[in-house]
């Protein structure tokens, strides 16, 4: 069972699901590994926003998310770049 919950700013969603079905599996792939681990390596911190990058599965495109970790474990996705 993933540690994290999971959601998405508007934006986000709006981008996803602006896109092929091929991009969204592993837009989808990588997610699932994030709610596990979501500052695991492979992925990269900017403390001045406190926002995180990776890349999908296959190193296609860029995943922009914040976590919050706590009694109720939290990870948003805020942006695509495709």
């Amino acid at each position: 069972m993933p540690r994290y919950d999971s959601g998405w700013v508007d934006i986000a969603r709006e981008q996803y699901l602006g896109l092929p079905e091929d991009l969204r599996r592993l837009i989808d792939a990588r997610i699932t590994e994030l709610l596990d681990g979501p500052d695991e390596p492979g992925t990269s911190h900017d403390p001045q926003t406190d926002w995180w990058t990776t890349t999908d599965s296959a190193g296609a495109g860029l995943i922009v998310y914040v976590f919050r970790p706590g009694s109720r474990p939290r990870l948003v996705i805020l942006r695509l770049v495709y």
